[in-house]
This record gives C-alpha cells, structure tokens and sequence, in this order.
C-alpha cells in the first residue's frame, strides 16, 4: 500500500507547499484514481508530520482572506523520507505502489535499489517463463481471444521486467 507520508514527504520535499496545493500537486502528479486524498486525511497527516518534526509550517498572512500554513521539510523529514523510500517492498504490492516509491529512487543509493528491486525482478522473470511455457502449451489449444489477452500479459511482463533492470541499473 502506498505510504503517505512518503508521499507527503516527497511531494514537500520538491516544493514548499500549503495544505491545498500540496493536494492538487499530489492529484496531479500521482493521480486521483489511485489516492483517496480527502481533506479529513491529509490534514491529520500533516499534524502528524509536523508533530513528529519531519515537516514544518509557517503562517502566511494574507490581506481580506483567512492565513493558510506553509509547509516544508525539515532535515528530519529528509531523513524519514530516505527511510520510507529504502524500507522493504511488499512483492505484492500492485505496480502503483512500487511506482510511487521508485518515484523516490534518487534518494538512495545504488545498493539499495537493487536490493529493493531484485526480488520483484525475479519474481517477474519466473513469471514471465511460466506465461510462456502456458503459450507453448496451451497456445495452439486456445480461441483467438484467450491467445491476445495471454500475449497482453506476456507483453506486459517483458515491460515491467525491462522498467526493473533499468531501476537497478540506473547510477
């Protein structure tokens, strides 16, 4: 599952941010379909980080209009954010989960990119030959429709195993 925080985090991380824009740049770039980020969610997350010093906010004052808070990262919140992006990955997680915290790869360090990578990697390998082996199998046996959506999965096997190697490789 997606970690808010990190999130958050990083989105805080690129730009200080108040509380509604850091949503719409969230929206924007992570996607409403994917992020259920109501208010009664992201603003207790803010407390929270706040509470805990990852993240500061300051009042901004603003003529005729309520003040709203500006928040940004603290140097603790740099660090929780490089923990969040190095800490294990669930290889059941959907590919949105692992997009989002590749999103932060370039907080850490070669190393522990591969290591974050390598099993989805393999396990993606062992995939892809099992998907293969089944074309072989059953192919010749199978209506045109159940060929074209196993071939979809093959095809998307091979993306996502060559998105893999290009996370590991990256320097």
């Amino acid at each position: 599952m997606v970690d808010m925080d990190m999130i958050i985090l990083g989105s805080l991380a690129g730009m200080p941010a108040h509380g509604y824009q850091l949503k719409r740049n969230i929206e924007s770039t992570f996607g409403k379909r994917y992020l259920n980020l109501s208010n009664s969610r992201l603003y207790p997350r803010l407390a929270k980080l706040e509470t805990d010093g990852c993240i500061e906010g300051h009042k901004e004052s603003r003529e005729k209009i309520p003040d709203r808070v500006v928040y940004k990262v603290t140097p603790a919140g740099f660090l929780r954010l490089k923990e969040l992006a190095a800490s294990p990955i669930d290889p059941r997680d959907d590919m949105f989960d692992i997009l989002s915290r590749a999103a932060f790869f370039g907080l850490i360090t070669p190393e522990e990119r591969r290591r974050l990578i390598e099993p989805l990697h393999k396990d993606k390998l062992a995939e892809l030959e099992a998907a293969k082996m089944k074309k072989k199998q059953y192919g010749p046996h199978m209506d045109k429709y159940s060929s074209a959506v196993l071939d979809w999965g093959v095809g998307q096997l091979e993306s996502t195993i060559d998105l893999f190697e290009t996370l590991m490789d990256q320097e």
